[in-house]
């Protein structure tokens, strides 16, 4: 398991046209294998911070998803709204347990298939 909080700042001008940016590409991360959950946040007093929450199955899935071409694009189309650089910082899951993140992605994989 793999969890990543990602916190950034956007130019407050710029605010709407980051969300716009994101829901799509959040669509398609969805969908990459390996990956278990995410969730874009946006702080209520502090608007232009957002906070990304990820779940992979494993650093190998996390490091397959910054190939992405999803990833990739995202990138390039909000780099010039950052006001400064992101951060990004691993956890560990501590409630649900790790397993029970892991086996709930692998049981909606099997049912795609």
């Amino acid at each position: 398991m793999h969890m990543r909080v990602v916190s950034m700042k956007i130019k407050s001008e710029l605010v709407e046209g980051f969300k716009s940016a994101s829901a799509p590409g959040i669509e398609k991360l969805l969908s990459e294998p390996g990956v278990v959950s995410t969730a874009l946040l946006q702080q209520v007093d502090i608007p232009s911070h957002f906070f990304f929450i990820e779940a992979y199955s494993s650093l190998d899935a996390y490091d397959e998803h910054l190939k992405s071409e999803c990833y990739l694009e995202w990138q390039k189309e909000v780099a010039n709204l950052l006001d400064e650089e992101s951060e990004s910082v691993e956890y560990a899951p501590v409630y649900p347990p790790e397993d029970a993140w892991v086996d709930d992605a692998v049981e909606g994989m099997e049912k795609e298939a």
